[in-house]
């Protein structure tokens, strides 16, 4: 009997519909982590696939693959990467304090900073609360559920997300599933491009389902809203926000080189359920 996929799901609740109805316990087990350590896994070969950040597929672009029409993007500022500051006027931040495992939004905060604030702070690593961070550091990076339970809690905050949009007028990509060079069957491909298309037409499902408090200033109402700024697809646009983000990496010395972005082979459209297609 074949062995279950592998599989490394994110842990933060914007990722859900990827992962909602990936629910074939013999195809799949799931390992659920940040994406630097799912980063880590996928490199060591212990697992067979897993969601990466654009900035973790950047640094290993030979030897991965990407599913294609199926990642995570938004077009708009949502709350999920955000830079907090203690002082009112930004041009004062010389440190900021980051969790290292947020590999992509350190880099998006590097590309932002410099390119609109002509700003190159130091970035240290972050502990504890946000609050007990900015003690130390002139600003904070957030991520994810991070980002979202502070939302509201800060004046002095810049949604990272809506920053890059601005700037390059492309959305911007946080992340998409990899596999190594053949590592998926095109029934398991199929099966991660369906359940995304499931996930997207059950967002208000999946957010009346998370548990009360898991955000306390949020109401369902408002994560279902959340859920809907995102996209679960990849369109050209996309693809072309993927690639400029690698090309800043580079060319801000975060990446040796842009790599190519390479796609598995995948379930012709007709193959797919009437519902596997998400839209924007």
């Amino acid at each position: 009997m074949t062995s279950p996929c592998r599989l490394g799901v994110p842990q933060d609740f914007y990722c859900a519909p990827l992962v909602a109805h990936l629910v074939e316990p013999t195809l799949f087990t799931r390992h659920r982590d940040v994406t630097a350590r799912l980063a880590l896994q996928l490199r060591e070969r212990k697992l067979d696939a897993a969601f990466l950040s654009p900035i973790d597929y950047g640094r290993e672009s030979s030897a991965y693959e990407i599913i294609p029409d199926v990642g995570i993007s938004s077009a708009q500022g949502t709350g999920t990467v955000s830079l907090i500051f203690r002082d009112e006027h930004l041009h004062t931040v010389s440190t900021v304090a980051v969790n290292p495992s947020s590999s992509a939004e350190i880099v998006l905060a590097k590309i932002v900073l410099a390119e609109e604030y002509e700003l190159e702070p130091k970035f240290v690593p972050m502990s504890g609360t946000v609050d007990e961070a900015l003690l130390h550091a002139d600003a904070v990076v957030l991520a994810g559920d991070a980002s979202l339970r502070e939302v509201d809690r800060h004046p002095n905050r810049i949604d990272l997300v809506e920053a890059w949009t601005e700037m390059t007028a492309l959305p911007y990509v946080h992340g998409v599933w990899c596999t190594h060079h053949g590592g998926l069957t095109p029934e398991l491909i199929r099966l991660i491009q369906q359940a995304a298309g499931k996930g997207v037409a059950s967002l208000d499902t999946l957010a009346a389902e998370i548990p009360q408090g898991t955000f306390p200033a949020h109401s369902r109402a408002l994560l279902a809203d959340y859920l809907h700024a995102f996209s679960y697809t990849l369109t050209e646009q996309d693809l072309d926000g993927f690639q400029e983000f690698l090309r800043f990496a580079y060319y801000h010395g975060v990446l040796p080189d842009v790599g190519d972005v390479h796609f598995t082979s995948h379930a012709a459209p007709e193959d797919l359920d009437d519902d596997a297609t998400p839209a924007r």
